[in-house]
């Protein structure tokens, strides 16, 4: 007769550990079928087994499909006084990119997962703490709807996050209706140090591969991105990768990398100002002349093009490479003409709704 009850641990989409306990009061239940239903949503189960009998109810992990079975690599290799683990993946699924893409990106967050349990923090923490320091100061509502994240998870996150001193959340000065979640000095400085020690994860996932191939892969993975998830609107258009600022004969000639120094950019705006096509970029499917810039005081991160609105210096986009999430100047936006439009400030283009 089998047990009326089992236990073993299962993790959600973001990596966290919990327990799992199935209690039963028919002596016949069938705990595999159970257990198949269960790996069928966002969980991944494992060591789930009746103790005590020899007559254990198959874990979900034996029965699932293959595609839906973590990796080798993720599973707990069976002790010595167990059986020897015959668990692989199918050969035939190697061949396909969206399974290994599967594997491969929960193998890394698993790892992931474990860097950040050390600090007692999860994946969503590290999420909203990275989009607050690249943002700003942002409201618990607009948070959510860029993370698309239910709002109650998202204020469980912030207070967590409030309670170890790594954010704030206060009124805003120009608004003293809405209150703003901030990252705190501390928490500037820890997660620069969070992110330079969960580095080390590319390090171990990316073994094999040499400088330059980690260099062409994470391109060529930014680029399925933008695929997949394109920018929204308050970012401007990121230009293919061999376009070079400088001045010439082309029709591209005009167009801004903001991949490049904010510095460079404001020479080359000026420089482009008597000329046709003046600088240009494009957001929100038109294209966007620059006609005047400068470079910011302030420091700020995020991926290049990112648009900010802030409370001293008004329009700014992110500028240079992002390494590892560190500040560099950005570029204050001045006079901007939209195709279709007239000439106005940034200030005035970039309203509510458009950033």
């Amino acid at each position: 007769m089998e047990q009326p009850a089992v236990s073993g641990i299962a993790h959600d989409a973001s990596g966290a550990a919990f327990a799992v306990v199935g209690i039963s009061s028919l002596p016949t239940t069938d705990w595999a079928q159970v257990f198949r239903a269960l790996a069928g949503t966002d969980l991944s189960l494992q060591g789930l087994a009746l103790p005590g009998t020899a007559h254990h109810a198959p874990s979900a992990a034996h029965h699932a499909p293959a595609a839906d079975a973590a990796p080798a690599s993720e599973r707990p290799v069976t002790g010595p006084s167990g059986p020897p683990r015959l668990s692989m993946t199918p050969p035939s699924v190697l061949h396909l990119n969206a399974y290994l893409l599967y594997a491969l990106g929960k193998a890394a967050r698993r790892r992931l997962t474990e860097r950040l349990a050390a600090h007692n923090l999860r994946l969503w923490h590290l999420t909203v703490m990275s989009l607050v320091a690249d943002l700003g100061p942002q409201m618990k509502t607009v948070l959510a709807a860029r993370l698309d994240m239910n709002s109650s998870d998202l204020v469980k996150i912030v207070n967590d996050l409030v309670r170890t001193g790594h954010v704030d959340c206060a009124r805003d000065p120009a608004n003293r209706r809405r209150v703003l979640v901030r990252l705190t000095p501390e928490g500037r400085a820890w997660l620069a140090r969070l992110n330079a020690e969960i580095a080390s994860t590319d390090d171990e996932v990316l073994a094999p591969l040499n400088e330059e191939e980690r260099t062409q892969l994470a391109s060529l993975l930014r680029r399925v991105h933008r695929h997949l998830e394109p920018s929204p609107a308050g970012v401007v258009h990121d230009p293919p990768r061999d376009v070079e600022i400088l001045a010439g004969g082309s029709d591209e000639d005009g167009r801004i990398d903001w991949t490049h120094s904010a510095r460079d950019i404001a020479r080359f705006v000026e420089s482009r100002r008597p000329l046709s096509p003046t600088a240009f970029t494009h957001h929100a499917g038109r294209r966007l002349d620059v006609l005047a810039a400068t470079v910011s005081r302030s420091l700020y991160s995020g991926e290049p093009g990112l648009i900010l609105r802030t409370g001293d210096e008004g329009v700014v986009v992110v500028t240079g490479a992002d390494h590892g999430g560190a500040g560099r100047p950005g570029l204050v936006l001045g006079r901007v003409r939209a195709e279709g439009d007239g000439e106005s400030h940034a200030e005035e283009y970039f309203g509510p709704g458009r950033v």
